[in-house]
């Protein structure tokens, strides 16, 4: 089996269509996914809203560097459940007027059972916001987040 050898910068792409006046498809890597709008803001309601993508990739994000941190640290996680709560300021996305930050702030709820160090476990909750780039981008642009750690059904 060969190893991959990660570049520290790299390029991707991601390419979209306009199929009606809120619906896209867009497609990375041969996956494609629909974006939609919800039946009460026009669309069909076929699949999320492109706000909602953005949390799905930190949902994603903070799952598989928190593995990769995990991995460093002796600890693995055996299982990790992310719920995310998002208050957004919309008067940018209704038009209303330009704002600098359109998500004030993000709680996410993260439970997760592990074998190992607890202290390995701990340091992952410590340091997880500094490397998940989905965080890190939201963090920089003025938001707010706030990571509630749930290790073996004990709060950190």
């Amino acid at each position: 089996m060969s190893t991959v050898k990660e570049k520290p910068i790299w390029k991707f792409n991601v390419n979209g269509q306009h199929k009606t006046s809120t619906q896209s498809v867009a497609e990375a890597r041969g996956k494609s996914v629909v974006i939609d709008e919800p039946v009460l803001r026009g669309g069909t309601d076929e699949g999320p809203m492109p706000v909602e993508f953005v949390f799905i990739g930190l949902v994603g994000c903070t799952h598989v560097i928190s593995n990769k941190l995990a991995a460093a640290n002796g600890v693995t996680f055996t299982s990790m459940d992310i719920g995310i709560n998002v208050t957004m300021d919309s008067h940018g996305t209704r038009l209303i007027n330009p704002i600098d930050v359109p998500f004030p702030s993000v709680t996410l709820n993260i439970k997760a059972d592990f074998e190992g160090p607890r202290e390995g476990a701990i340091e992952v909750t410590r340091v997880l916001r500094d490397y998940c780039a989905v965080s890190k981008m939201l963090q920089e642009s003025g938001t707010e987040v706030v990571e509630n750690w749930t290790l073996n059904g004990e709060a950190v």
